[in-house]
C-alpha cells in the first residue's frame, strides 16, 4: 500500500454511502458529546480524490456522523490515494477488516475500566461517604467487597459515578447505575485472579464473574486453580465451589426440561395449539416408535 497523508478533510467532500456498517444514532449523540467537549482522538481514513474531487470513506462513520452534527467544517482524516487500493473490492475489504479487528471490552475489561475511571473521580470529587444498608437483593455481595471498598458500598459509588455520564452516553454503551454497580462488583476480584483469567474465556462471561467475586480472595484462587488446571478440575465457578466445599453443584435444566415444565403450566387449548405448530416432529416420533 502506497504511503498516506494525514490532513482535514472537508466534510462535504466524503462520501459515506454504502456502508457495510450503519452509524447508529445513539452513539452518534454520544460521541457528539464528547468530541463538543474533548475534540476527536482518531482521525477517520478515507480515501481520494476521485475524479470529481470528493473522497470515499473506509472506517470513522460514527466519527463523521458526529462532526456532521456538530457542524464541523472539517474533520482529521488519514487519507488514501485512489492507487493504494487495486480496485472496489480491496477498498471494502480494508473497511471490513477495520471492523474486525477493533476488538470490544469484555465484561473484565470494562469493569477495571469503569473502576480506574471511579478511582479518577474520587480523586478529583473525594470518596464517596458512606450511605445506606444495601437492598436486599444485594444481600449476596460477599464481606471482600466491604473490605476492599471501605469508603462507601457500591450501590452508592454506582449511583454517584453514574452522573458522569450524559443519557446519551448510558444509552448507547449501557452505563447505567446498574452496569457500574456490576461492574464496581466484577472489579473486587483481586488483580492477580483478573491478570490470570483475562486471557480465558471467564473473562467474558459477566455471570460467571459476579459469582467469583462473590468470594474471599484465596477462595478465588482456589476456584480459578481448578478452573484453568490442564485438564480442567470444574468448568465452572458454581463446579469449583462445589469440589472446594465437597457438595453437588446446583443441576441446570436442560432446555427440554425447560420447555416441559412450561407445557404442563399452559391450558389444555394452549397445549393443543402446541401440539399443532409441532406436528410434524410429533408425527415423525410415533412413526419411529412403530
Amino acid at each position: 500500500m502506497t504511503a498516506h497523508t494525514i490532513r482535514d478533510l472537508d466534510l462535504a467532500a466524503i462520501d459515506a454511502t454504502d456502508r457495510l456498517r450503519k452509524a447508529l444514532p445513539a452513539r452518534v449523540e454520544a460521541l457528539a458529546e464528547d468530541l463538543d467537549q474533548r475534540g476527536l482522538l482518531t482521525p477517520i481514513e478515507a480515501v481520494g480524490p476521485n475524479d470529481d474531487g470528493g473522497y470515499r470513506l473506509i472506517y470513522g462513520a460514527h466519527r463523521l456522523a458526529a462532526a456532521q452534527q456538530l457542524e464541523w467544517a472539517t474533520i482529521p482524516s488519514i487519507v488514501h490515494a485512489p492507487e493504494a487500493f487495486a480496485d472496489e473490492a480491496q477498498t471494502r475489504l480494508r473497511e471490513i477488516r477495520e471492523n474486525l479487528m477493533r476488538f470490544e471490552l469484555n465484561p473484565l475489561e470494562r469493569a477495571v475500566a469503569i473502576t480506574a475511571w471511579r478511582d479518577i473521580y474520587e480523586a478529583a470529587h473525594g470518596k464517596v461517604k458512606p450511605g445506606r444498608k444495601p437492598k436486599k437483593a444485594d444481600a449476596g455481595i460477599s464481606a471482600n467487597i466491604a473490605r476492599i471498598q471501605p469508603s462507601g458500598d457500591l450501590d452508592d459509588q454506582s449511583a454517584k459515578l453514574a452522573v458522569c455520564f450524559s443519557e446519551a452516553a448510558q444509552a448507547a454503551f449501557g452505563l447505567s447505575q446498574r452496569a457500574i454497580y456490576l461492574a464496581l462488583q466484577i472489579a473486587t476480584i483481586s488483580p492477580d485472579i483478573r491478570d490470570r483469567i483475562a486471557d480465558s474465556p471467564l473473562a467474558g462471561n459477566q455471570s460467571e464473574l459476579l459469582k467469583l467475586s462473590d468470594q474471599s480472595p484465596d477462595r478465588q484462587a482456589q476456584i480459578i486453580g481448578l478452573i484453568l488446571a490442564e485438564p480442567p478440575t470444574a468448568t465452572s465457578v458454581d463446579e469449583a465451589i462445589a469440589v472446594i466445599d465437597k457438595t453437588q453443584p446446583a443441576q441446570t435444566p436442560k432446555p427440554w426440561e425447560k420447555v416441559s415444565d412450561r407445557f404442563s403450566r399452559l391450558k389444555r387449548a394452549e397445549q393443543h395449539r402446541f401440539f399443532e405448530a409441532h406436528r410434524d416432529a410429533i408425527d415423525l416420533w410415533l412413526a419411529e416408535r412403530g
